[in-house]
């Protein structure tokens, strides 16, 4: 059969050449067969006369052809083409557009089962997008739209790369990669409040819950309950929200009173994270003493742990810190100043407005009194044995504690509303309505600064001996040891109270203007205020906590973050609040002119 098959395969070539010879008449027209009707060749072969010759050979597929002598016509008849005519035929590659891909992916983060698609653009005949994770290949894809489905939790959570590689019958490729974030890790939650354990105060308003999650994004819902009751449900950030007391039932009759605040989110996978806390609601008021006179004057913590108080109803009174009355005073007159007590003994000085000042006993009884021969001008103050007090008619002096005999006096040239403050050298530092603030030593000014208004206001000494004081001229004084000016600065209405130097410096005043205000202690530049409802005739004092708390005549407590002067929360006495509130420990201990005494949750216990 190969024998065969080599024969007439011969026996073409053979035509082939004896056709191609110069002179010849022959032609021969070779083509693809294919489905088409065979072609003819026609060749003089005198070894083969007329015959059929199928191409059908072992070692080639060649379609049947025919083979037949074909009689030439007469050469005069045989029309050649010019030779200009003849057009050799050329194939031309049709024009391709650039192929290109891009990943279709719509999040920076994926998690579960997620579908990544691939856009793929130009080119001709396309073959297929093939898909790899981190040079993995997950799936191919041959029909458009490009895509498919990966299980993300077969990988690590974290960064991998996705990446697209396409090709076409042209000879074309293309590809693209994306760095995507694999997370299929529950909510993780990074703090919520309240925390276990947590006490809050009835007073301050409704419960405020707040979450925070690692990633906001991949939640789908948040939950809070409080007590099993539905609070709020999120389905984006913030997650914040306010729990009502009346809500879940919680009254200020049932405290204290426990409640189990709930957390719960959900992602998209349908993973869930929960946290809980039980919170215990207090009562920040603690209890109320009443008496029959309005109390001007702040109260003083006694080395017992009892709480002093003077009222107008010519009183003083010994508390304990739970509101039980352990004595109570009778004065000659209505006491309107801030008393002063010696932390040894634990002996109560006060001044009358009768014009006379008292020593009495810790637990009650009158040890010495002495005349002034006026009002007492400003609040007593103890230090280093002595007892420093100001009349309204102008006198600076120091008693002796023990007898309250006169160690020095002095007299200043119009009255005096300011309580003095003794530095460490034991300088007095008072103010006077003639504009000026006197240092004074042993009964002798050593100097005077002048303002542009009364001074009322009661100065303060820093850590380096700097004198802090006030005006009614609406600024804020810095005075060095020596009565050299340190700085200046203007902070708007009347100062009446005594400025506070934090333990960290910074220094605090309040004004008419409603404001409290901190302000830098070296150069006087105001770092924040934040604005009351009231005047201020008292002093902002610093609790153990480092917040700052203050009372307003609008009869209102304000505690207020030091960072920002934010408010963090406020208390309504009712009346108006004329003296310096009284921090002990967590507890705070204040007047009021409605009459009434009240001890207060300052922080949770």
């Amino acid at each position: 059969m190969r024998s065969l098959a080599w024969f007439f395969l011969s026996c073409l070539l053979m035509a082939a050449a004896s056709c191609s010879q110069p002179g010849t008449e022959k032609i021969i027209y070779l083509s693809d067969c294919g489905s088409k009707a065979c072609p003819k060749v026609t060749c003089d072969v005198p070894e083969i006369p007329d015959f059929t010759c199928p191409l059908q050979l072992e070692i080639m597929e060649i379609p049947p052809c025919q083979v037949e002598e074909v009689i030439e016509p007469p050469e005069e008849d045989v029309q050649q083409p010019p030779e200009e005519e003849i057009v050799e035929q050329v194939d031309e590659k049709p024009e391709v557009p650039l192929l290109e891909v891009h990943i279709a992916v719509d999040e920076a983060i994926l998690s579960g089962i997620a579908t990544i698609g691939a856009i793929v653009t130009g080119g001709k005949a396309v073959m297929g997008v093939e898909f790899y994770v981190d040079d993995i290949r997950v799936d191919t894809d041959f029909i458009p739209p490009f895509n498919t489905s990966v299980n993300t939790t077969e990988f690590k959570d974290g960064f991998h790369l996705l990446s697209v590689f396409t090709a076409d019958q042209y000879g074309q490729n293309a590809s693209d990669s994306k760095q995507i974030t694999f997370d299929n890790t529950p909510p993780k939650l990074l703090s919520n409040i309240p925390k276990d354990g947590d006490k809050v105060f009835f007073e301050d308003g409704p419960l405020n819950m707040k979450l925070e999650v690692d990633d906001p994004a991949s939640i789908q819902t948040a939950q809070f309950r409080a007590n099993g009751l539905p609070v709020a449900t999120f389905f984006q950030p913030p997650f914040i929200a306010q729990a009502s007391y009346d809500a879940i039932f919680v009254t200020v009759d049932n405290l204290p009173k426990n409640v189990y605040c709930q957390f719960e989110v959900t992602d998209y996978l349908g993973q869930k994270s929960d946290a809980s806390a039980n919170v215990t609601v207090l009562k920040r008021h603690m209890w109320t003493y009443e008496t029959l006179g309005e109390i001007w004057a702040p109260a003083v913590a006694l080395p017992n742990g009892n709480i002093a108080f003077g009222n107008l109803n010519n009183k003083i009174y010994q508390m304990s810190q739970e509101g039980a009355l352990v004595s109570e005073t009778n004065t000659p007159g209505s006491v309107s100043v801030g008393l002063a007590v010696n932390p040894g003994n634990g002996m109560i000085y006060y001044g009358s407005l009768d014009g006379t000042v008292h020593g009495i006993y810790q637990g009650g009884g009158e040890a010495w009194s002495m005349n002034l021969g006026s009002p007492p001008g400003g609040g007593l103050v103890h230090r280093n044995g002595l007892v420093y007090v100001t009349s309204y008619s102008g006198n600076v002096l120091a008693l002796s504690e023990g007898s309250g005999g006169t160690q020095w006096q002095t007299s200043l040239p119009d009255f005096i509303s300011s309580t003095p403050e003794v530095g460490a050298d034991g300088t007095v530092y008072v103010g006077c309505q003639d504009h000026n603030m006197y240092a004074i030593q042993s009964g002798s000014v050593l100097w005077s600064v002048p303002t542009a208004d009364e001074v009322w206001s009661s100065p303060a000494v820093g850590p380096d001996q700097t004198v802090y004081f006030g005006s009614n001229d609406g600024w804020v004084y810095a005075y060095k040891l020596d009565g050299t000016k340190k700085w200046i600065e203007e902070v708007t209405g009347q100062i009446w109270g005594k400025p506070l130097v934090a333990s960290d410096g910074a220094v605090y005043v309040a004004s008419t203007s409603k404001y409290v205000i901190k302000m830098d202690p070296t150069t006087g530049d105001p770092l924040w205020k934040t604005k009351t409802e009231g005047l201020t005739y008292s002093a902002p004092v610093e609790g153990e906590d480092g917040r700052i708390y203050i009372g307003t005549t609008a009869g209102k407590i304000f505690c207020l973050q030091p960072d920002n002067g934010q408010v963090l929360w406020t208390y309504t006495l009712g009346d108006s609040i004329h003296g310096t509130l009284l921090l002990a420990g967590k507890k705070l201990f204040v007047g009021s002119t409605n009459r009434k005494f009240y001890g207060l949750w300052a922080m949770v216990p």
